[in-house]
């Protein structure tokens, strides 16, 4: 696959998926809290822009360029991702004037939200395994076995030192 092709494939699904789980990497002392977050577009450069609570410190003080990950998932979908990358916090009124982004973000800039973008370095993605369907016959047969065939916890094992000893 070409790095087009990826990126299209990874926009569609961020797109799907739209809602993450933001963790910072950083070393530093000031970090960004881990928030959930909704995706607000990704640029043609392989940039995801979304908007956080805005911290209490000063957000001058905080490195201008640190590690992040990313953790889509919603449930009922068949894959989840893994976005990992470098956010940068942009401040700079000019540079906000500057990045061509849609009305909608621009319209949101306020003063509790700060705007984030993230450089995709790396993405996972899985799909998860479809739910074997169980005929009836079979979720009997295991009930009636959990019933009458007790579990491991139920007996003695010598060579496991616990607080449970049977006499």
């Amino acid at each position: 696959m070409n790095t087009t092709t990826q990126l299209g494939f990874i926009s569609s699904k961020i797109n799907e998926l739209q809602t993450a789980v933001f963790h910072s990497h950083s070393n530093g002392v000031l970090n960004l809290n881990p928030t959930v977050i909704k995706t607000l577009q990704i640029d043609e450069n392989g940039y995801i822009w979304f908007y956080v609570n805005k911290p209490a410190q000063a957000v001058t003080e905080f490195e201008k360029q640190f590690p992040v990950a990313l953790n889509y998932y919603k449930k009922g979908a068949p894959f989840f991702l893994n976005v990992f990358g470098i956010a940068r916090i942009v401040i700079d009124p000019e540079e906000l004037v500057c990045v061509t982004l849609d009305n909608e973000i621009n319209n949101g800039i306020t003063s509790d939200k700060i705007l984030v973008s993230v450089k995709i370095v790396n993405v996972n993605y899985y799909e998860k395994e479809p739910d074997m369907p169980k005929n009836w016959l079979t979720k009997i047969k295991k009930v009636l076995s959990e019933l009458f065939v007790p579990g491991e916890n139920f007996y003695y094992n010598p060579d496991i030192q616990n607080d449970r000893h049977f006499a």
